[in-house]
């Protein structure tokens, strides 16, 4: 212990002593009359014995062991800093875990202060019981779709291809075993040159062989880019008892494709509609309009009605060429016809009207969906297949002429034969039963 002059702490009360002496002359506490210090052995110090009792000399101490060892003696402004009490293993997790019910601070008088968490305690219940009943809802939930919707047992990674509601049993049996046929039909002829053996997969390959090779001079081929996959099928039972299935294709890109197979009753296979495929017209079209090739072509392409004054005039439409696969979306709208009216009293005016309307409606002629599931904008656009000319006016003018409406849609010759097979014979017996009906009266 420093020797000099100052303020000291009792060892035995713990008081704060002040004293002139220094440590080793021996100091007297005021409080306890403790004496403390004087080392020297000196007959004049005195100790206090504990419990009452006084002796002379350091020698004649009566120590009571059993006691609490005194606190060292220190100088004032030399504070001994509480001792943290070192925590178990089970301790510190409980902690970390958030498991402790309650907050317990140390003072800085080594006492400590404990805070109960009671409330806290009551809302990590209620908030254990919230996770778990939400867990259970949203378990009934699910089972309550999967059986609500019949896909109870279906893998997610199933790569078969959505069919349309409407799609009866029959239909499906039809889809189900013409499937890998028209898959292995159509990836051949998107993998073929086009200049070798690509026509063996398409319907009338003998009648359009030329056309094939010629359409394909002027127009690049839409290759697929990785794997074709079938992402959604359709059936369309034609006259004649002729059956043909549309399906749409997508790459690894995204670029989607659609095409129309239609059952080759003789050989038993599925030949590609390549017509409506393309979609083929016997002029192109960015000739045609300009005026640089052919005055009259048949043509498969998309057309709008134009809104005008007054529909019990005039209709006017406008046409344009069918979008390739992979073009800038909008990109056709640049190949605008000249603007055609007319006469809303005219059997083409009266026949295109029914056509927009039944478009309108959502019924795809003959039942196909490829039109409104890959053009854009179904509701401004309509695929039709038109014979179109140029016809002169007073002086070297010319303007555009619709000559005839074919049909909606970009089907084939085989296909458009028979639509107006059927359309003859409806017509026939609508004779017949007015003939039938005017000779009874």
């Amino acid at each position: 212990m420093s020797g000099k002059k100052g303020v000291f702490i009792c060892p035995s009360c713990q008081a704060v002593v002040k004293s002139d002496k220094p440590l080793h002359e021996g100091v007297i506490c005021g409080e306890c009359l403790h004496e403390f210090g004087n080392n020297s052995g000196s007959s004049e110090g005195k100790t206090q014995i504990p419990g009452g009792n006084w002796e002379r000399g350091a020698g004649g101490v009566t120590r009571n062991l059993t006691g609490k060892k005194p606190a060292p003696i220190l100088p004032v402004g030399v504070i001994d800093s509480p001792k943290m009490a070192v925590k178990t293993l089970e301790q510190a997790r409980n902690e970390a875990l958030g498991s402790s019910n309650d907050d317990e601070t140390i003072m800085s008088d080594g006492s400590r202060r404990v805070r109960r968490r009671k409330k806290r305690e009551k809302a990590e219940k209620n908030k254990g019981l919230m996770l778990f009943l939400g867990a259970w809802l949203c378990v009934v939930v699910a089972v309550l779709v999967i059986f609500t919707t019949g896909k109870f047992g279906t893998s997610k990674a199933s790569k078969a291809p959505e069919e349309p509601n409407g799609l009866n049993s029959m239909d499906q049996q039809i889809v189900k075993a013409s499937r890998v046929k028209i898959e292995g039909e159509f990836q051949g002829f998107m993998k073929l040159p086009e200049s070798n053996g690509q026509t063996q997969f398409i319907d009338r390959s003998a009648d359009l062989s030329l056309a094939f090779s010629d359409y394909y001079r002027e127009n690049p081929f839409p290759r697929a880019l990785g794997k074709l996959t079938q992402t959604g099928v359709n059936v369309l039972r034609l006259p004649e008892d002729e059956l043909a299935v549309e399906s749409i294709w997508k790459d690894s890109e995204g670029h989607r494709w659609g095409t129309l197979h239609i059952l080759d009753k003789t050989t038993k296979s599925w030949k590609l509609d390549w017509e409506n495929f393309a979609p083929y017209s016997t002029e192109l079209w960015s000739k045609f309009y300009n005026q640089l090739g052919s005055k009259e072509g048949t043509f498969r392409l998309l057309v709008r009605k134009r809104r005008t004054a007054d529909d019990k005039k005039k209709i006017s439409v406008s046409f344009y060429r069918a979008p390739h696969v992979k073009e800038s979306e909008g990109e056709f709208k640049r190949t605008e016809s000249p603007e055609i009216d007319l006469p809303a009293s005219s059997d083409l005016a009266k026949e295109f009207m029914q056509l927009w309307n039944d478009h309108q409606e959502e019924i795809g002629p003959m039942g196909s969906i490829l039109g409104r599931a890959l053009d854009p904008d179904p509701q401004t656009y309509m695929r039709i297949t038109v014979r179109l000319g140029w016809e002169a006016k007073k002086g070297d003018e010319s303007h555009l002429v619709l000559k005839e409406i074919i049909g909606a849609g970009w089907f084939g010759e085989r296909i458009i034969k028979l639509r107006q097979n059927a359309k003859d014979a409806s017509a026939e017996e609508l004779l017949e039963g007015l003939s039938e009906s005017l000779g009874d009266e």
